[in-house]
């Protein structure tokens, strides 16, 4: 590459360049001046200034609006307070050298901020979701998820919900104009889908998934599951030795996140499940079991498989005669969920961080576990034993769902469970602590998950219940699973 031009635009002078454009007096201090040391600047010093030849105007009014555009668009948790000049020191890896400033620093909130969300406790040399960083410079299409996702992950912390100028909010457009990129470089990387980058074509259509759900739950998260869906069975049937050893856990936490999706997404959205999940039953539980130490919802893989067994259930066409098997079947998932030894489970976990909370986990997981009961006789509600099963069952889950803290890092795994519970419910006690939980992840901890499906999550549960109240007759007659699923706009919350 041949070397620029350079030209002169000034020569050595007795104030500073900084002191001497703004006619200002300066001290002459060196290294830099002190004015320039208190505005927080960076001294441009005392001898000949430089500027690329035929480069765009650097001084005067279009540099001050640049400059106060810059700061607007990346200070975030007062990284770049005080001087848009500094650049944070994990921004400078030799890897993100291909992006503009704002993008590395949407790459950094990925880093720091999403990853974190996106597992149990993060160990910062053992979070499997940063290891897809280093490939963003070999898969441009990975490149632009993950900008994407941190854009719209630090929209969703500095978003007002309120605030109906929000939509012009710069994290907001970039987050989108990126996700553009990303769906069309994978359209391409999809035709050309090879052993090697079919993995990371999977991460990228799992964050697209993510995406939706940091965004509202809603949206195109239907289509990505399908795609996802479709490569989940080649995944399935790769070698794992043919990837690198350091991508192995990553693959594993992303596969899992797309089964746990597919799963949570079939239970109250009516999403069609593939048959591939029945014939890789044992690929389907060895992924969720290879996650476990990263999986933030704390939800068992054998509780997971019982809930896909009642999703079918529900969505499943039976004549008169077929009805008696599936109460059967019905009782026969209940039988298998209270069966499960949730503390043996939490304690065999192996790679879990020394600092995990096992008995916070384990009240999770028994939350889960009555949840997935709960789940199974609103599928099939003939298989209730008496018509009190149901309400217990609510409070069983509300008095697991209480153990878990607010302020606790495991706290993001009770979103599932609280749904359930809370749009089943006619206790306006029971109504209001529900809401409550899910709403304190915005109002009183935002930086624990603050992901727009919560929001979406919360207008559904006051949907459902201003439908049963505004016909108290018809009450207990009506089944709220049927109703969500026969709903047009499908959500997505796990």
């Amino acid at each position: 590459m041949p070397e620029p031009d350079f030209i002169s635009v000034g020569a050595q002078s007795k104030a500073c360049h900084n002191c001497r454009r703004r006619r200002l007096r300066c001290d002459k201090s060196h290294p830099s001046c002190r004015k320039c040391w208190i505005r927080g600047e960076e001294c441009l010093g005392y001898g000949t200034l430089f500027r690329w030849a035929n480069a765009p105007a650097v001084r005067g009014r279009l540099v001050r609006q640049l400059t106060s555009m810059n700061r607007k668009r990346v200070d975030a948790a007062g990284d770049w307070e005080g001087s848009s000049l500094s650049v944070h020191p994990s921004l400078l890896d030799p890897l993100l050298n291909h992006l503009n400033r704002t993008a590395r620093h949407y790459v950094h909130h990925f880093a720091t901020a999403v990853c974190r969300d996106l597992v149990s406790f993060d160990q910062p040399d053992r979070n499997p979701y940063r290891t897809l960083i280093p490939l963003a410079s070999k898969f441009d299409f990975l490149n632009a998820i993950i900008v994407a996702t941190g854009a719209m992950h630090l929209y969703a912390i500095r978003g007002d919900p309120n605030d109906h100028q929000a939509g012009a909010a710069p994290e907001l457009i970039d987050a989108l104009v990126a996700k553009d990129k990303a769906i069309r470089l994978l359209r391409a990387a999809v035709d050309g889908v090879t052993p090697e980058s079919r993995a990371m074509v999977l991460a990228a259509i799992v964050f697209l998934v993510n995406l939706d759900l940091i965004d509202s739950g809603k949206g195109g998260w239907q289509i990505h599951m399908e795609a996802a869906s479709a490569l989940m069975p080649f995944l399935l049937r790769d070698p794992m030795s043919r990837l690198d050893p350091s991508l192995r856990a990553c693959v594993d936490a992303i596969a899992a996140d797309c089964l746990t999706y597919r799963v949570t997404g079939s239970a109250i959205s009516g999403v069609a499940l593939d048959s591939w999940a029945d014939h890789d039953l044992a690929n389907f539980l060895s992924i969720l079991r290879r996650a476990e130490p990263y999986s933030y919802h704390g939800c068992p893989p054998e509780i997971l498989q019982i809930l896909l067994s009642a999703s079918k259930l529900l969505h499943t066409t039976t004549t008169t005669s077929s009805e008696q098997a599936k109460v059967l079947e019905a009782l026969s998932l209940v039988d298998r969920a209270r069966a499960f030894d949730v503390v043996e489970w939490v304690y065999s976990i192996r790679g879990l961080s020394s600092q995990d909370d096992l008995s916070i986990r384990v009240d999770l997981a028994l939350a889960h576990r009555a949840t997935a009961c709960l789940y199974v006789l609103l599928a099939v509600p003939e298989a209730a034993p008496s018509s009190s099963a149901v309400d217990l069952l609510v409070q069983e889950v509300l008095d697991h769902l209480a153990a878990v803290p607010v302020d606790h890092v495991m706290f993001k795994g009770t979103m599932w469970p609280t749904f359930l519970v809370g749009a089943q419910t006619d206790d306006p006690a029971q109504r209001a602590w529900c809401t409550e939980r899910l709403e304190t992840v915005w109002e009183n901890a935002p930086l624990i998950c603050p992901w727009g499906y919560i929001r979406t999550a919360v207008r559904k549960m006051q949907d459902l219940w201003q439908a049963r109240d505004q016909d108290p007759a018809g009450r207990g007659k009506r089944n709220w699973l049927l109703e969500l699923k026969n709903m047009r706009e499908k959500c997505l919350i796990v």
